[in-house]
């Protein structure tokens, strides 16, 4: 499974095809190339950066996600292949016909193992754990906001109480935004990959957004980059400091983590990768087989 996530962000690059690479070019001089088939996604992050057609329609016929990165590294556009697999019409489908009540017990699971690792993650740093119990209380399609109970005693106890989620703010929230990508980035290409819509959330409805089923799937591994920004700062007194090349190689290396399962150690990406194939047996067998695994260790 490809890990590589390569981020543009220089400006006045221009980025084309050729023979399988990807070459990045400035002032016609080329300044490096990537395998294709080495790409897990592509961020630009810089101005003024050129796209050519070719580049682009190859991007789409090897499955890779083009993210486009605003302010704060927040993400306000992505790319995504039209086709994603021979079986893709008979899977979007079943995707579209979806009960409600299959779908809210998707997503009950899906806010229980994001609230569990979000508890997991206080409890391996060691922070004050208030939701430890709060999965067990999620309803079906969590309709008693859970999530969101959680989510308003979770961050304040990592990143310290005077601590604000907020997307467009600098600082942690910069590097969350950044970490955040990835996973969206990585999620964006399996779950095309696997055939489904990626507009056809099971909770995300937002007519805006052309991600919504990957904003669902990916929310039980956000905490993972979570744990990740703490170690980052932890020990500094300047949670205003921006990302740096080196943060960001580091957030990127996450795909890549060896995370226990019951098989052994396995990499993220390979986690999410049977995460979205469970999440299309479950709506193809109309039944919740989502089985998420212990990721977090303390």
């Amino acid at each position: 499974m490809q890990t590589n996530i390569i981020e543009i962000s220089s400006d006045n690059r221009e980025l084309t095809s050729c023979r399988g690479f990807l070459c990045i070019k400035s002032q016609g001089q080329t300044l490096g190339m990537v395998p294709l088939d080495s790409i897990c996604a592509v961020m630009a992050t810089g101005h003024a950066i050129l796209f050519t057609q070719n580049l682009m329609a190859s991007l789409c016929e090897n499955g890779i996600p083009l993210i486009i990165i605003g302010a704060n590294y927040n993400p306000v556009g992505i790319m995504t292949p039209l086709v994603g697999q021979t079986r893709q019409m008979a899977v979007q489908q079943i995707q579209i016909n979806t009960s409600k009540p299959l779908a809210k017990q998707l997503w009950k699971t899906i806010v229980q193992e994001k609230i569990r690792n979000q508890s997991r993650t206080l409890d391996k740093y060691g922070c004050d754990n208030r939701i430890r119990n709060l999965a067990s209380s999620v309803l079906s399609g969590d309709t008693n906001n859970v999530e969101g109970i959680a989510a308003r005693m979770y961050f304040p106890a990592l990143y310290g109480m005077d601590f604000l989620r907020i997307h467009t703010r600098g600082g942690i929230n910069s590097f969350l935004n950044y970490g955040y990508a990835i996973l969206r980035g990585a999620m964006a290409r399996l779950v095309v990959g696997a055939g489904l819509n990626p507009s056809y959330g099971i909770q995300h409805h937002n007519q805006l957004n052309p991600m919504c089923l990957v904003d669902d799937l990916m929310e039980p591994y956000r905490p993972i980059i979570d744990g990740l920004v703490f170690q980052m700062f932890n020990g500094t007194d300047d949670p205003t400091r921006e990302l740096t090349p080196s943060d960001k190689a580091t957030l990127a290396q996450v795909l890549e983590t060896e995370m226990p399962t019951r098989a052994g150690s396995s990499p993220l990406i390979n986690i999410m990768q049977r995460d979205v194939w469970n999440f299309v047996n479950s709506l193809t067998e109309k039944k919740n087989k989502l089985d998420y695994e212990n990721v977090i260790q303390n």
